[in-house]
């Protein structure tokens, strides 16, 4: 008995210890890899929406041969149609080539650079979508986006921004804002779609567009400031509990959590806040010259179909709508930011993902009795 517990102790030793060594060592070339492994930075991704759904064009075009709806030949006649109407289109297109290159070629003749001859032939649409969270951190990734537009678009682009945002913290909305105000201080065309929700700083994003086309049902407005601080001084007091604050300035500290909160200091947090609500109207006032600001500057918000009674929106359309309306006439090209991921995020992400699609499958639909939610959970 003595000489077997000595050798499974030997045993179980000497395993333990190959098992710290291997640990040790995979923990040495994690962090060697990690020092070596230089930081991927995101780059920008483009997707040509002219081209998106060819592919499923042809798809649909090859189905049809297979199980037609129609009779074989009302389809042989639909599809010799379909030839002509494609030979045709091709021929106007090469018209159009045709005269496109003479015209570049008369005005290389007359002097023009390349540049110059390009801005003046220049139809594309980019697109980029910002959907907004409080804190509009990803005002950094639109901020990278419109630096590169800058340099590579031309005065005939124009640049359509998707919008999603309830509004956030007035500096990044600020920021954010001054983001698109680069493009129009560029003499670049900005058109602004929200389908969902533009508001507070949302909208303050969006009055800057040269144009502001939303969805039927989408929110819009909430022009105004709001800051709330609950406050535990008398919480401190009846426990007993000091809390001491130095300040160098007489406005430095107006209202906190803990401290007595005085009329003075009330009054000049009041102050603030109006004046960056007044602020807030100029801005607006700017961007929509012909709106009663007094009007629309009351915190409120509104649907689209109302609020462009009220001037706060161009136009009552989808951005699918609007874009689809480019397609025929220009090239339409999405600019997203991408982040590449390593394994253990993408392991993260995935397990994450999965997670949610488990949840959901057991989330009950409407009308779905108790009992069956109870049985998904067993």
């Amino acid at each position: 008995m003595n000489e077997f517990m000595e050798q499974y102790w030997s045993f179980y030793n000497a395993g333990v210890t190959i098992f710290l060594i291997a640990g040790l060592a995979l923990i040495i070339k994690l962090v060697f890899f990690k020092r070596k492994r230089r930081k991927k930075e995101p780059h920008l991704k483009f997707k040509h929406w002219n081209q998106r759904f060819e592919n499923d064009f042809e798809r649909l075009e090859k189905e049809l041969h297979v199980a037609p709806f129609l009779p074989k030949e009302a389809t042989k006649l639909l599809m010799k149609a379909r030839k002509k109407e494609v030979k045709e289109e091709k021929r106007i297109d090469k018209e159009k080539s045709v005269k496109t290159i003479s015209t570049i070629r008369e005005k290389l003749k007359d002097g023009l650079n390349s540049e110059e001859v390009l801005k003046q032939h220049s139809n594309c649409v980019y697109v980029l979508t910002f959907i907004g969270s409080i804190m509009a951190s990803e005002v950094e990734q639109l901020r990278d986006q419109i630096s590169f537009l800058l340099q590579i678009a031309q005065p005939a682009d124009e640049i359509v921004v998707r919008l999603t945002s309830p509004g956030g913290a007035v500096p990044q909305y600020g920021l954010a804002s001054s983001q698109l105000e680069r493009l129009k201080q560029a003499g670049l065309r900005c058109v602004v779609c929200v389908d969902t929700v533009a508001a507070s700083g949302g909208y303050m994003m969006a009055a800057v567009a040269d144009k502001i086309i939303a969805a039927p049902f989408a929110i819009i407005g909430s022009i105004g400031v709001v800051a709330g601080i609950p406050n535990f001084h008398r919480v401190l007091q009846k426990n007993e509990v000091d809390y001491h604050l130095f300040t160098a300035g007489k406005y430095k500290r107006t209202v906190t959590p803990f401290t007595e909160v005085t009329d003075e200091g009330k009054q000049k947090l009041q102050d603030d806040i109006t004046a960056i609500h007044e602020a807030f109207k100029r801005l607006i006032k700017e961007g929509r010259p012909d709106v009663d600001i007094e009007e629309i500057a009351t915190g409120e918000y509104w649907l689209a179909s109302q609020a462009k009674e009220k001037g706060l929106v161009d136009e009552i359309m989808t951005s699918d709508d609007y874009l689809g309306s480019k397609l025929d006439d220009c090239e339409v090209i999405e600019i997203t930011t991408e982040t590449e991921q390593n394994r253990i995020e993408k392991l993260i992400e995935g397990g994450a993902s999965l997670f949610r699609q488990w949840t959901s499958s057991r989330i009950p639909g409407a009308g779905e009795e108790l009992e069956d939610v109870r049985q998904r959970f067993r």
